[in-house]
């Protein structure tokens, strides 16, 4: 599927292809898409037990996301983050956001649970992880000498997708 420039598009942006292969979406979220962009980066390729405790120590303020896209100086512009301890780089702890990717591979993990029984989900892999703009809240600031600026709220659409690459796990009938 291909998305169309400047409009917000229904669906999975990738085919569900996959032996044991699950998908949770969440929709128009109210957080910033940088944040989301993100993590979706860092996340991406992660156990999804790793990355549920990794966010959760990034809520803690004991781990930060790396921030690597716009790092650099000059024209359009750079990250406006800190450099974090160790060889990480400018990051930061994207709070409301991590809560929200904790809740949605939660989601992604109870659908693995209702559809194999023999996986176990928390040894899935996340192989896909995308944050796409969701719907535009569009409002309008009053201004003076009776003008006006707008005031758009942008929104987030999150899809993930976890696999299991193991073998599946036989259960033994006495």
């Amino acid at each position: 599927m291909s998305r169309i420039s400047g409009k917000a598009q229904s669906g999975y942006t990738q085919l569900l292809e996959g032996s044991f292969l699950v998908s949770a979406r969440a929709v128009d979220l109210d957080v910033h898409h940088k944040h989301c962009l993100h993590i979706a980066k860092f996340v991406r390729g992660m156990n999804a037990q790793d990355a549920i405790e990794y966010l959760e120590d990034v809520i803690a303020k004991k781990k930060a996301i790396p921030y690597t896209r716009r790092s650099r100086r000059g024209r359009g512009g750079n990250t406006m983050a800190g450099h974090r301890k160790g060889k990480m780089g400018p990051g930061k702890y994207p709070n409301k956001a991590s809560k929200i990717f904790i809740k949605l591979i939660n989601s992604a993990m109870d659908n693995a649970r209702q559809r194999y029984d023999t996986i176990d989900p928390e040894e899935m892999t996340i192989t896909h992880l995308a944050a796409h703009r969701g719907q535009i809240h569009r409002g309008w600031r009053p201004r003076a000498q009776g003008r006006a600026t707008p005031d758009n709220h942008y929104k987030v659409n999150l899809e993930i997708f976890l696999e299991h690459f193991g073998e599946e796990e036989e259960e033994d009938d006495f």
